[in-house]
Parts: structure tokens; sequence; C-alpha cells
């Protein structure tokens, strides 16, 4: 076998490689090292098919997409936590993953995030969305969302036709793919014990029983318990699991069926921002403070007593993030004759669970705020219990295709997506006084309540949709259109109007057309270009429910009876290349995009209406020589406020956007040992612009390392260290008060995996 060791020919492999983003290509056990080893040299896997939002199945050199794709095995070597984390690794993705498994903040090419969750980005599993909204208060698509042996892998579409094929999907998509009874033929069952970092421990298995068909059933989920990622004082906040079922029948004649399962039940810890001062722009430390590892958790910490306006059963701060599901779903691919192929899925999901967290809502009475070591802070509570957050979604579409000869086939889809999504919450805000440090002794003040609202909302949403696809020879033209129809009931109601109005009534309906065209020529086998423009946009979820005083005083408890709210439009304009060559392949994309939206953010009380333009570069690419293998990325981001009613935020970048981004993961074995790792790096940003607090977020880079071991054909031992070098990362600054938060510090793990 050829070494590793470092030679020229590597080092200027590598340079052309940190342009582009990935994962180590490892995998858990000796077989996987020698099938790594007959894998084609392309390691962007430039003709592997592409599914996710687009209307036809083609491989990534055909589609006129900008596309990433992640396999199951990619995601365990990379150390990603959650998905979030996973798609800090995608060329163009925006993702704040520093808030734990849930509650993350996601956005693409210069597209803002302007009061939290992921707005312009749908979360799917298995081409269907987890929930129809990103950026409800509290509630995140992600939060029920869990890697496990049963993922496959995950294809994250930017931009392009995710506009006209997923409902507010206007910055892309990104879709968790389930394994079959094929992929995994077999079982195998992992044990994962922390090392370093907070106390916990994970069983994670999956077990397959494959058909003579191609079909069978696969099996697979986690058990886990502990503290999470810092240590949390002797409360346990890490505690549940999940369960998948995928059952697969091939029919014959190209038709199929699956039916999906899914079991969870999870609780992990919220992070939100921690104590710091800013001081002249700049985040500073407070004694026995660190970012990395502060944790607000501890045995002792007062009930939450009464819950919300109505008076529920008393919260448990340690409860953290709650998430349970109850989701069965299917898909049916049939073949009708005449031409037409009949694809229908459905999902119907029961999802419920709760959200609490701490942060800093000021110093404490007495305590010197300028003071690098004050006694205390007084600790801000946000909680919501999620009592129906419940999804059911049906996608049917009928494609048809046409040979016209001489090398030239039309095809044309038709399809309707029909949703119902619940918004059952009740809030509870308030806080209590908290010395510093937390430790599992500490003391606390009794809580009080500041703010209490309740929502019972039902989304209808309803979404025809055309595709036609023209392909000759090298060349593909795909144009598709789509109109949501959203209509919107329910009630709430909040103890903070101050003007006694009572339950506010909701009926509203709104409307978003969509479109997108696109071109994609084949130069060679190896060399392709591609153009697109697309206009989508995002309809408005509960964040429009913060009517003014002044409003209230004019339409009392019907402010949003027969209002006809404007959708936030997001203009994508994209072009790029696409090639490879021996064993290096890359895929380079310019784009340009143009938003427009209106945002509440509860948690500082201010309304926004901005317009933002972005244009810049996502670089992808990843190279092999012998045993060696490495991927990267490098997003470049030139985002500018064009307009805004707060006159003193224009001409700035939008808050938290760095100029560059980059990704870079090399991987290397000899004999049954391999050693990875996964960097990620990003540049200085500002938040909090235009507020007393504005600060900067420096430029930092965490790298992420493993070592793996086959003992034997079957055993796997892998040791396993996220941000190995414990660098301290800020990702937000709070515009109201002096905190901030950091991504995780040090976490080191060792994981024994027994295929069977």
């Amino acid at each position: 076998m050829k070494k590793c060791a470092p030679t020229i020919a590597v080092v200027l492999g590598t340079a052309r490689v940190v342009l582009a983003a990935a994962l180590p290509l490892a995998q858990a056990d000796m077989a996987w090292a020698q099938e790594a080893l007959t894998r084609p040299a392309d390691g962007l896997s430039l003709d592997e098919v592409v599914v996710t939002a687009t209307p036809e199945a083609r491989s990534r050199m055909r589609q006129s997409l900008s596309v990433s794709a992640l396999s199951g095995e990619q995601l365990t070597d990379s150390g990603a936590s959650s998905v979030a984390d996973a798609l800090r690794l995608v060329p163009g993705v925006r993702a704040e993953a520093s808030s734990g498994e849930g509650n993350a903040n996601v956005t693409v090419r210069g597209v803002p995030i302007s009061a939290g969750g992921s707005r312009y980005l749908q979360f799917q599993e298995d081409g269907l969305p987890v929930l129809l909204f990103g950026d409800v208060n509290f509630v995140t698509p992600d939060m029920f969302m869990r890697l496990d042996p049963g993922t496959d892998g995950l294809e994250v579409v930017r931009g392009g036709s995710a506009s006209t094929l997923a409902s507010q999907a206007a910055g892309g998509v990104v879709n968790v793919l389930s394994k079959t009874a094929a992929d995994l033929p077999g079982s195998l069952v992992e044990v994962t014990a922390s090392l370093a970092g907070g106390r916990s421990r994970r069983l994670a298995f999956a077990h397959a029983i494959p058909s003579p068909d191609g079909g069978g059933v696969l099996l697979s989920g986690f058990l886990r318990d502990g503290e999470g990622p810092r240590p949390t004082h002797g409360a346990r906040m890490e505690q549940g699991g999940q369960l998948r079922l995928v059952l697969t029948r091939a029919m014959g004649g190209g038709d199929s069926a699956r039916l999906f399962v899914k079991l969870l039940d999870d609780q992990t810890p919220t992070q939100l921002t921690v104590p710091v001062r800013i001081v002249q722009g700049r985040i500073q430390r407070l004694q026995g403070v660190d970012p990395r590892d502060f944790s607000p958790y501890a045995r002792g910490l007062p009930g939450i007593s009464p819950f919300g306006l109505s008076g529920g059963k008393p919260a448990d701060i340690n409860d953290g993030l709650r998430a349970r599901s109850v989701a069965v779903g299917g898909q049916l691919d049939l073949t009708l004759g005449g031409g037409w192929v009949l694809s229908e899925k459905f999902r119907v999901a029961r999802n419920a669970g709760a959200f609490n967290g701490l942060m800093p809502g000021s110093y404490a009475s007495g305590a010197n705020p300028d003071s690098t070591a004050p006694a205390g802070y007084n600790a801000l509570y946000l909680g919501a219990r999620f009592n129906d957050v419940g999804l059911a979604v049906n996608d049917v579409r009928a494609t048809r295709t046409e040979v016209l000869g001489e090398g030239r086939t039309l095809s044309a889809t038709v399809g309707l997506f029909l949703a119902r999504q619940k918004l059952d919450l009740d809030w509870e805000i308030g806080g209590f006084s908290s010395p510093l440090p937390v430790d599992g002794g500490t003391s606390y003040g009794s809580y009080s309540s500041s703010y209490r609202r309740a929502l019972d909302l039902r989304h209808d949403a309803v979404a025809p949709y055309l595709a036609a696809g023209l392909a000759w020879g090298p060349w593909n033209l795909d144009a598709s259109l789509r109109q949501d129809h959203q209509h919107v009931t329910g009630s709430f109601q909040d103890n903070g109007d101050g003007l006694g109005v009572g339950v506010q009534a909701v009926d509203h309906r709104s409307k978003l057309d969509a479109h997108s065209l696109g071109l994609n020529r084949l130069l060679s086998r190896d060399l392709a270009l591609f153009v697109r423009t697309s206009r989508g946009g995002a309809l408005p979820s509960d964040r429009i429910l913060f009517p003014s005083s002044a409003a209230l005083a004019l339409c009392g408890n019907h402010c949003f009876v027969g209002a006809r709210p404007e959708p936030n439009s997001v203009v994508q304009h994209e072009g790029g290349v696409k090639f490879r060559q021996g064993a290096f392949s890359a895929f380079v994309t310019l784009f340009m995009a143009s938003t427009r939206e209106s945002n509440h953010d509860f948690t500082t009380g201010v309304s926004s209406v901005n317009r933002y333009e972005a244009r810049g570069v996502e670089i992808e690419s990843a190279y092999r020589l012998g045993q060696f293998r490495i991927q990267g990325g490098l997003t470049l981001t030139d985002a500018e406020v064009k307009g805004s009613n707060n006159p003193a935020y224009l001409g700035k970048a939008p808050n938290r956007q760095a100029r560059a981004v980059f990704q870079l993961a090399p991987s290397c074995h000899w004999g049954a040992t391999m050693v990875g790792a996964t960097v990620v790096g990003t540049g200085r940003s500002r938040d909090a612009q235009t507020t007393a607090l504005e600060a900067e977020l420096p430029a930092y880079v965490a790298v992420n390392a493993f070592v793996r071991h086959a003992v034997s054909a079957s055993t796997t031992l892998t040791l396993a260290a996220n941000n190995l070098f414990n660098r301290l990362g800020y990702t937000e600054v709070n515009s109201e008060r002096a905190a901030a938060r950091s991504i995780n510090g040090r976490t080191v793990s060792l994981a024994l995996r027994h295929s069977f």
C-alpha cells in the first residue's frame, strides 16, 4: 500500500481541494476499507442520481442544480451530533449549530437569518417535510430529526427547483434518506461512551431482513442517557431514543412500495446564550464562565408553576428540548401505462414536546455589570409546551416521458401537495436570580412569570405544481411552476397587550407564486455547465401574530381576520461548472440572491422590514491519492442590506454573515486502521448591529478528528474528538443583553461497533 506521508503531489492536490465541502470518506470496519479502494476516483459522485427537489431523477452531472450528497458513513465520520451540525460541512449552507440537537438557525447563500430557525430551507425525511415551517417560534424541524445507523445519508439542494418542488423552500431542501434492507444486510450494534465533556452513553443498532425480491425490513434506532456535550451539574439532560422501521417491496415492472414508521421520544439540553461582557464591540469572558462548556442546568433549579395562561402542569427546566413523534408514512411508485408513472407519498405525524431554556436577562441586583467576576445574574427562562405540532402531508405527482426521436425526449410532471399543520402551543417566560458560577450546590431565587401566550392554529396548505423537461443530446432544459395557497384559522392570546383585548381570532389567507428555469450542457463525460433562475419564498407562520398596541386599539380581537399577509420572497440566479480529471473532481457555482421580508423577534420586541442582496461563489471538490482522500469546500459571500425600516442597518452585511466559510476533510488508512478529520472554519462577522451591544464574532476554526481500528472483520473501535483543540467559536450575540453563544468545547468519545 502507498503511504500517507505528505508528498509534494499530495500537497499540490490538497491545495486544489481546499475549495470545497464534505467529510472524511471512512467506514467502521475492515470490509469497508477494502471496498473503499475500489470506489470510483470521482469523490463527489457526479454520476450519482439526485432525487431531491427535482421532477426527474438524473445524475448530478446532468442536473442544473447545486446539490451535495453526504453518505451515512460520511455523517458518522464527520462527528456531526445533529442534522444541523452536519450541514456545516456543505458549501453554501450557513448552519449555526450551537444550540444543541434542535433550535438551529440555518440558511443558504447570504439569505438572512432574521430571527431564528430556517425560514427558507425545508427539512425533509425521505422526500416529505418534517414541519411545514422552519421558523415557528420555539419549534424547528431539526428538533424532530435524529441520525442513526438506518440513515443512508442526506441530499442538500441549494436554490434551484427547490422553490417549485417544495413549500417554504426558496433557499433549498435538506432531505435525510433512510436505508432499506438491501443497503444493510445483517445487523450491527454500536456502544458509545464519552471520555471528556459531559457524561453520556449511547446504544445504536440496526437489523435488516432482506427479501428475495430486493425488498425487506430494516429496523434501526438508538437509546441514550447522560448529561450531553456539557457537564450539567448532576442533571440528566439526555434521555430517550428513536426507533425506525422501513418496509420495502418490489412488485415487478419497476413498481415498488415503501412503509415508514418512526417513534421518537428524546430529551436533550437547550443551549442558549451565556453571560459575557461586551466592551467596545468585543466579547469578553466573565471569570468562572467559559462559553464553551457553561451550562445553567443543575439539580436545584426552581420549578415553573403554574405554566402558561391555562395554568398547566408544572415544567421542569431540566427537560431541555423534548421531542416526541409518532410518524407513519409511505411511498408508492407505479407504472400506469401510456408512458405515465405515478409517485404517491404521504406521512401523518403526531408531534409534541417542549422547549426549556435559560439565558441571561440581566445581572443580579447589586452586581457590577462591568466586573469580570459578577456575583450573579438574572436568568431569563424561555419555555414552550408543544401540545400538538402534528403534520399530515400528501404529495402526489404523475410524470410522462415522450420519446421524440433523434435522441430527444420530452417529459411533463403534474403534482399536488396537500398539508395540514397544527400549532397548539403554550408559552411561559419569566426569570429568577442565579449566582455565578453555577455548580451542583447552587442556590437559586424563586421564579417569577413575566409573559404568557397560548396559540391554537391550523395551517391548511394546497400547492399544485407543474414541471416540464426537454433533453436532446448533451442538453437538458427544465422549467417548473408552483402556487402555494395557505389558509390559517384558530386563535391566540397573551397577557402582554396591556389593553385587555383577550382572545385574538385568526382567519387569514395568503398565496405564493414560484417559478424556476434551468439549463444544463454536458460538454464531455467529465465536464458540464449549467445556469438557472428561480423565484420563491416563504408564507407567514406565527411570527406575524404580534400586533402593535396602536393596531390593537383599532381592530380589537379581529386584527387577523380577513387579512392577506404578503409572503416573504427570494429571487436567485446561479450558474456553474462541474468537472473531473483523474482523481480530482469539483463543482463550482456562482450565485446571486435577493430577499424581501418582514419579521418580528419576540425576544427583543423588534419588528423589521428589510431587503437584502447577496452574491458569491461556492466551491466543492475532492481528491484521492492512493489510500489518502480529501474533500473540501469554500463559500465566499458578499451580502448587504439594501433596504430597511431601520436606516442605521442600510449598507451593512446581514447580522452574523461571514464573508468566507470553508470545510476540509482528509482521511487515510493503513491496513485495518483509519485516521480522519473534519475542519470547519468561518470568517469574522458582526451581530446585534445598530444596538448598544453590537459586537464582532471573531473568525474561528474547529477540528473534529477520529481514529478507527478494525479489531476483526466484524468489530471496530473508534476514538473520536469534537473540537479537538477546544476552540472558542461565537455564533451569536443577543442585542438586548450582555450574552453570547459559542460552539461546544472539546468532547471525546469511544465507540465499539460489532456487525453480525
